[in-house]
């Protein structure tokens, strides 16, 4: 298993190329969230990575977070989503966010991302919602993708408040998905999920 390659940027964008050294240049097929964190061409990067064997392809997938990786995999593992749909769905929302539409049971955010639909959701959400770490919010190594995250940062606020971790999720994700533009607004947010309780 190639756990991550690292080397000089070739071209950026979803169909990466990476010179990795001994006249070798490897094609690393990204989210469109990861491809936007790449650096300009030229610039050393390096990729968590996931290689997908088929008997008439090999694809070498890229990742700029190991938690995105991991969702990844976590959404290949069952059946019916294959390596292209996993990339859609985190190229339109962020590992974190798909874990809390699994863990919470959002279908409905679910069936909004590309190649899923109400049987594909419900699918993922019986399979994999009890299989999806619960974040701890602001703190330790599991909450830090979550923590460093604007849904890490309410989650945390709310959590100071009480709420649990779930229902502060679900009231978070609710108010976002009626306006998205609230994550840029950690004061708007809160207050809003707070009137979905």
């Amino acid at each position: 298993m190639i756990a991550f390659v690292e080397g000089t940027l070739i071209a950026g964008g979803t169909e990466a190329v990476i010179a990795v050294g001994g006249g070798i240049g490897l094609d690393v097929i990204l989210s469109a969230q990861s491809a936007e964190q790449l650096p300009a061409p030229g610039e050393p990067v390096r990729l968590w990575t996931h290689l997908a064997v088929r008997e008439d392809n090999w694809s070498l997938y890229g990742f700029r977070q190991q938690d995105e990786r991991a969702m990844f995999r976590l959404l290949i593992s069952v059946s019916g989503v294959g390596p292209k749909v996993a990339m859609g769905m985190l190229s339109r929302a962020s590992a974190a966010d798909i874990a809390g539409f699994l863990r919470t049971g959002d279908e409905t955010s679910l069936t909004g991302l590309p190649g899923i639909g109400k049987k594909s959701a419900a699918r993922l959400v019986v399979e994999l919602g009890q299989r999806v770490p619960e974040p701890v919010p602001g703190g330790g190594a599991a909450g830090a993708a979550v923590g460093a995250t604007p849904l890490g940062e309410a989650m945390a606020v709310l959590a100071a408040m009480g709420l649990p971790p779930v229902r502060a999720e679900q009231a978070l994700l609710k108010a976002r998905g009626q306006d998205p533009a609230l994550a840029e607004d950690l004061e708007a947010w809160i207050r809003i999920a707070l009137q979905q309780l």
